[in-house]
């Protein structure tokens, strides 16, 4: 029977590996097919990419040319440019005035468009050159402003006068431009007449160029070129192949055989002026980096595929084994037995088995949805008594009971029906009870969660509110107004009177409990009538309603603050406000006078705990006031040493606090003289030297010694630079620095601020 439960568990594995082995083997046959796919697309796309950027690149140089001709006509066509044309003595007379005039009337493009080295007007005729900041003979211009590192002048000026009439690209080529080596494009553009001709020469820096070159990838034994219409290089890069055979290819991508090694080459033809863009790269270079990418793909396809049948493998084994395991665990005779077991077997006892568990569970949920109603009132009763013992626990109870609340505030009140004092028999229990669910039901339909109730036997009905006031009189108030509304459904629904009590209003609830007994004391000791259904913990006390004494846990938590901040006047006037609101009052019961002074014990205990170590050192006085709650001892007698024991314990705080600060300012102050020379002193540097905060330095300066410190710092170093400006022949800037200013400006405005002149003056009133 074992050996066919294992046939059954490898059944059941086979039926969860069987999906995962058809999906690795749909994912081996779609990733062969875009392994071809995209080898080929990669290889294609290599060649569209280069011819991208070769059109990106011809597109942007089109448009630089086109901005070169634009500015050429702009120049050339300029008034005083042609009016230039006429003067054969530039040099001489009143002409000098007109070359400044026509310098002025040039604009200055290279300052705009880097393109541009720099441009120049020739005038062959009357041997001129202009330019927006320089004017020149045309020898001049030759020796110091322009050449070509290989021609001669008598050859730079025939070229300069054969350009007449035309436009001339001239190929890059060492040329000195003012006396620096520089790679030039010349263009020339020609204006004015035969007899009295002009020429607009731009000089083109050849890096530009090359440097929009560069994007064609011309490394690995590469090149790139841009040759003119005529056939001339025009800027090249890269390997000094031949390039014969390049020019004469179609436009796009083509394989060409260059000096013995196969070159992809791209080339496209520039349709605004015929020039021709061509690059070229090593065929291997090219392939390399497509077969890199066919290996990596197929590298990625078979670790997919090993990887996936690891995970196909480990997710069959993690999904079937609970399903085999629990094969394993149900009793043998469930299959049948001998071979007649079969797969289908296993799979109906385990549909067998959940389809129980299921109907188990439902008939579970609905016992537990019938004891609810037990377990909330449980929860309610043990809450109203003070059983549970933290928060925590209370919010478990509450969700074992399917309650929720949402407010912040907690109070409670007693509702009691009128009418059932006295004995109850059976018929009166039963009417009662009716009466509460139809009291119940109201309360759900009106309030919702704000009220939760809880029955309390006999004609009373606990009523929980839960609400998120800003402040418990805002709290007690909506309660009034929410049981006024009540009590009037109520009568009208039931003609039923009722009347409630309420405790006070508590943020923790973990004082439920404690709100719940006030409630219930108040029910026994108020007095009621139809004007008076309504009795709220905060009412005014009369002689029917439970005395208690004024010392909640902020009032608490305030004085024991006050205490160890060491302010006496505060923690004075503190105890004062307590005593006042206690034992001040009339008709204060000496039990309740006892609590209070029990509770303040427990304070002055806080503060000792607080003060550490130096709670050995304290007076005897403290000792002999943990004694105050003795028996016989009267509640003002008891407060009165208490209160002294308080304020022994912060004169004591504040004396140390004293004595700190007063040390803590001998040594700022005393740190301040000693490295006022530092440039980088400030709170910053003061909070890291003595481990506290730049915003308590600051405070605690200006509280200590009347003035903020970037103040006292700025007299310390005008006292020590007034003292060097007498005695000293030292320079203004070296006092400057030698006294922690970062610069004589900065010293300069202060020392005039300070004093109400110059440092200089103040030297020279000195010593006068």
């Amino acid at each position: 029977m074992n050996t066919e439960k294992q046939r059954g568990s490898m059944k059941v594995w086979i039926h969860f590996f069987a999906p995962y082995g058809i999906l690795l083997v749909g994912f081996l046959a779609v990733a062969l097919y875009a392994y071809d796919r995209t080898s080929t697309l990669v290889e294609n796309n290599s060649k569209e990419t280069a011819y991208t950027v070769m059109q990106q690149t011809k597109e942007i140089m089109d448009r630089r040319f086109e901005e070169l001709e634009t500015i050429a006509e702009q120049v050339s066509s300029s008034p005083k440019v042609l009016s230039f044309l006429y003067v054969d003595k530039p040099f001489y007379g009143t002409n000098p005035v007109r070359i400044l005039e026509l310098r002025t009337a040039l604009f200055d493009y290279p300052l705009f468009n880097h393109f541009i080295l720099d441009y120049y007007v020739a005038y062959p005729r009357s041997g001129a050159v202009v330019s927006p900041d320089s004017s020149h003979s045309l020898r001049q211009f030759y020796d110091l402003e322009f050449r070509y590192a290989e021609q001669t002048y008598e050859e730079w000026a025939d070229g300069l006068t054969e350009s007449a009439g035309r436009k001339t690209f001239l190929p890059g080529q060492p040329a000195v431009y003012r006396g620096k080596l520089h790679s030039v494009v010349s263009y020339m553009q020609s204006f004015g007449t035969r007899d009295r001709p002009g020429v607009v020469l731009m000089l083109i820096d050849d890096n530009q160029i090359r440097s929009l070159l560069h994007k064609l990838d011309s490394s690995n034994g590469g090149f790139a070129f841009i040759a003119d219409a005529k056939g001339d290089i025009i800027s090249r890069i890269g390997s000094d192949a031949d390039i014969g055979g390049v020019k004469d290819l179609p436009d796009g991508f083509s394989q060409l055989n260059i000096e013995g090694s196969s070159m992809l080459v791209t080339k496209t033809t520039s349709r605004y002026n015929g020039w021709t863009y061509v690059s070229a790269q090593p065929e291997s270079y090219v392939l390399q980096q497509v077969h890199y990418f066919k290996e990596l793909i197929l590298t990625i396809i078979l670790l997919g595929l090993g990887f996936g049948l690891l995970a196909a493998l480990l997710f069959s084994y993690r999904n079937s084994r609970p399903l085999w395991m629990l094969l394993r665990v149900l009793p043998s005779q469930r299959f049948g037995g001998g071979e007649a077991a079969s797969q289908r077997n296993a799979w109906d006892q385990i549909r067998t088995s959940v389809v129980s568990l299921v109907h188990s569970n439902d008939f579970l949920s609905e016992k537990m949805e019938q004891q609810v109603p037990l377990i909330r009132s449980g929860f309610y009763d043990r809450l109203l008594r003070g059983h549970y013992l933290s928060n925590k626990d209370i919010a478990v109870a509450m969700e074992h009971s399917r309650q929720a609340w949402e407010g912040g505030r907690f109070s409670v009140g007693i509702l009691v029906i009128s009418g059932y004092d006295g004995t109850y028999n059976e018929a009166m229990l039963t009417e009662l009870d009716f009466r509460k669910i139809a009291i119940r039901d109201i309360i759900v339909k009106s309030f919702g969660r704000t009220i939760s109730t809880h029955d309390l036997g006999e004609n009373q009905i606990g009523l929980l509110f839960n609400d998120d006031s800003d402040s418990p009189e805002a709290f007690l108030d909506e309660i009034r107004r929410m049981l006024k509304e009540l009590q009037n459904r109520i009568a009208a629904a039931l003609n039923v009177q009722t009347y409630a009590a309420v405790g006070g209003c508590y943020l923790e609830m973990t004082e439920i409990s404690r709100s719940y007994e006030e409630a219930r004391l108040l029910l026994q000791r108020a007095s009621w009538s139809e004007e008076r259904t309504i009795v709220a913990q905060d009412d005014e006390i009369s002689p029917t309603t439970l005395p208690a004494y004024y010392y909640p846990p902020d009032v608490e938590q305030r004085l024991i603050n006050l205490v160890k901040s060491g302010s006496v006047s505060e923690t004075e006037a503190l105890l004062g406000q307590i005593r006042e609101n206690n034992l001040d009052q009339p008709n204060l019961p000496a039990a309740i006078g006892k609590i209070l002074v029990n509770e303040m014990t427990g304070t002055l205990l806080k503060c000792l705990e607080q003060a550490g170590t130096e709670a050995d050192r304290q007076h005897e006085m403290i000792h002999t006031a943990l004694l105050a709650p003795e028996a016989g001892r009267a509640a003002k007698l008891a407060f009165g040493q208490l209160s002294d024991a308080f304020l022994h314990l912060c004169r004591g705080q504040h004396d140390r606090k004293k004595s700190h600060n007063n040390q803590l300012k001998v040594d700022l102050i005393r740190y301040l003289d000693e490295h006022y020379m530092q440039t980088d002193l400030s709170l910053t540097t003061l909070a890291d030297r003595f481990n506290t905060s730049e915003a308590y330095i600051s405070y605690f300066f200006k509280e200590q010694t009347g003035v903020n410190f970037s103040d006292y710092l700025e007299n310390v170093r005008m006292g020590h630079a007034k003292r060097m400006l007498v005695e000293s022949d030292m320079p203004v800037s070296e006092i400057s620095a030698w006294v922690g200013y970062y610069s004589l400006n900065s010293f300069s405005r202060a020392f005039k601020r300070s004093n109400g002149l110059s440092a200089t003056e103040f030297r020279r009133n000195s010593r006068g």
